[in-house]
């Protein structure tokens, strides 16, 4: 008998395992009916060998979901299984379409974005530009794009022109399979984008030139999730974060599925990228907030479950409760970050460098505010490097805090979770699919919570009232991030004058200038991959806003006092 009859003899005999289970989404959809495939297949045979998957069938609202429904099986893999005979999996919306249609039906209902575009956008932003190359940082978050078709999107604007829309009218439209609207217009260049050596790419909601890399593209496409072993180390029967881009591009057909928040097998709420994994585990960052105080609201707990027998380490996370600020935030949070870091040494930081101290090399603490980071990095000594202009520290906070700010906020403490407000609310209480503009809909959002709603102490009743709010929290933010800017350029101007020796200053006062001017760059960073001006936790940007402010301002003056220009030469 061959290994691989050998391991189907003693599954089949192991097929009893007992299943600890959350045993959540049992109610999420129901009255939903199951749709048979043409061509089921015996579950309990897939079962005896797929045992994690066995677990989670068993205890979930999927228990009466034919594997034949999501995965494509060669008739030989029970008697012959091979690699060659391994059965293909369904990343394709249509999958989870099959019995879930309306929800299909909203994801690709453009109306938001359509409402949005209809007023003329949003006009009203703070502007704030980087000082080293005069990127407009604050207008390249000023589009919202479709979540259906991110991943095409993605393709069309970091291929540095390689894939090409067909039809250029599809940008404007949610596109649910990448290659019937795009196309290689390049193929002559095999692994690489078009201009690897002269960078082109621009995206619309964001801005910068592309990387080359496949770290960025996990939460735009599951298609490939099978493809990357636990913590994303080297796999050379698939990719990890060093893989290029086209490849990963040539082999992914759809943007992320349903299947990225709730788990195919038990439909239970889930987490598939693996930094916010190692994050939750208490592996590692053991000192965060979050594993600090799991199993409290909202720090709700994480099943770790192994998976798969694809010859490397796979593992997924199951929620214990339903909370979109973890299924949201795989994508919307701020990990990845020390892989850019240096230590006191000027070296760039390793895995064994940050683990020695119990941190995760690319997950995340959960810090709050950009004074956290910055202050904790200092007592580290890690840090991004030098300012090139003022030769300031540099600690940067990065991108798209979204689920550590969430989480830490008067909001998330409440228990309220991403969907609360990016998705409206039925007729019938369950949630709208379409992620998407919050100011479009708090008909259906806000005003009909249990915090804001009928018989709450709020008690909205005119829509204007939650836009109004929202206007004012956002003009805050944009009126303290000009003022921010505004100080931190009067700091800039003594500094650049210092380190190109036109000025000397005292060591104590230009190290709090360095200092001071550290935390704004920590800051402006940190809020403005925020998108939402302040308002995701409003008390945690006026609270950090109001300090940099005040340390810019006395930190000038101070400087300011003692600064001498050199005589010209």
């Amino acid at each position: 008998m061959n290994y691989y009859l050998t391991r189907i003899a003693l599954c089949i005999a192991s097929i009893g395992i007992s299943a600890s289970a959350y045993a959540l989404g049992t109610d999420k959809a129901k009255g939903t009916q199951v749709v048979q495939p043409a061509s089921p297949v015996d579950v309990n045979t897939c079962l005896a060998c797929h045992t994690p998957v066995q677990k989670l069938h068993s205890r979930g609202a999927h228990k009466d979901v034919n594997c034949a429904s999501c995965h494509t099986v060669p008739t030989n893999h029970t008697t012959a299984p091979s690699k060659e005979t391994r059965p293909a999996t369904r990343f394709d919306f249509g999958s989870c379409s099959q019995c879930h249609t309306e929800q299909h039906k909203e994801l690709m209902d453009p109306k938001y974005h359509y409402m949005w575009a209809k007023k003329g956008g949003n006009t009203s932003y703070s502007y704030i530009q980087d000082p080293v190359d005069g990127w407009p940082l604050e207008v390249q978050y000023r589009l919202p794009r479709f979540h259906v078709g991110v991943m095409t999107d993605f393709m069309a604007n970091r291929s540095d022109g390689r894939f090409m829309y067909k039809d250029k009218t599809d940008q404007g439209k949610a596109i649910e399979h990448h290659w019937d609207a795009l196309e290689d217009v390049h193929p002559e260049k095999g692994l690489l984008n078009k201009g690897d050596l002269v960078g082109m790419a621009w995206r619309p909601h964001k801005g910068r030139e592309a990387t080359q890399e496949s770290r960025c593209l996990v939460c735009k496409t599951t298609d490939n999730i099978l493809e990357y072993r636990t913590g994303y180390e080297p796999n050379p029967k698939g990719y990890d974060f060093t893989t290029r881009n086209i490849p990963f591009f040539k082999k992914s057909q759809n943007s992320f599925n349903c299947n990225l928040c709730h788990d195919p097998h038990s439909a239970e709420p889930r987490i598939v990228i693996d930094p916010i994994i190692e994050s939750m585990s208490g592996k590692l960052n053991k000192d965060s907030v979050y594993n600090k105080y799991v199993g409290k609201k909202p720090w709700t707990k994480l099943e770790i479950v192994e998976m798969g027998v694809r010859g490397y380490p796979r593992r997924i996370g199951i929620l214990k409760d339903y909370d979109s600020n973890y299924m949201c935030g795989q994508c919307h949070n701020g990990a990845f970050r020390y892989v850019a870091r240096k230590g006191k040494d000027g070296k760039n930081l390793t895995a064994a460098d940050t683990e020695k101290l119990g941190i995760a090399f690319y997950g995340t603490e959960f810090f709050r505010t950009p004074l956290e980071i910055n202050a904790k990095l200092k007592e580290r000594g890690w840090t991004n490097g030098v300012d090139p202009l003022t030769g300031a520290t540099r600690y940067n906070a990065a991108d798209h805090h979204h689920l550590e700010i969430i989480t830490n906020s008067k909001h998330g403490a409440a228990g309220v979770g991403c969907t609360d407000c990016h998705f409206a609310k039925k007729s019938d209480g369950s949630l709208e699919h379409q992620p998407s503009l919050v100011k479009e809909k708090v008909q259906n959002t806000c005003m009909r919570s249990e915090c804001h709603g009928p018989g709450s102490k709020t008690n909205w009743t005119d829509p204007g009232q939650p836009l109004y709010l929202i206007e004012t929290i956002q003009q805050e933010y944009r009126v303290r991030t000009n003022k921010i800017e505004k100080d931190a350029k009067v700091a800039r101007d003594m500094l650049i004058k210092v380190k190109n020796k036109e000025a000397t200053m005292p060591e104590k006062e230009l190290q709090a200038l360095k200092d001071a001017y550290s935390q704004h760059l920590t800051t402006r960073y940190f809020y403005f991959t925020d998108y939402s001006k302040g308002f995701h936790d409003p008390d945690g940007f006026t609270q950090t806003a109001s300090k940099v402010i005040f340390d810019l301002r006395k930190a000038n003056k101070d400087a300011q006092a003692v600064i001498k220009m050199n005589p010209k030469q």
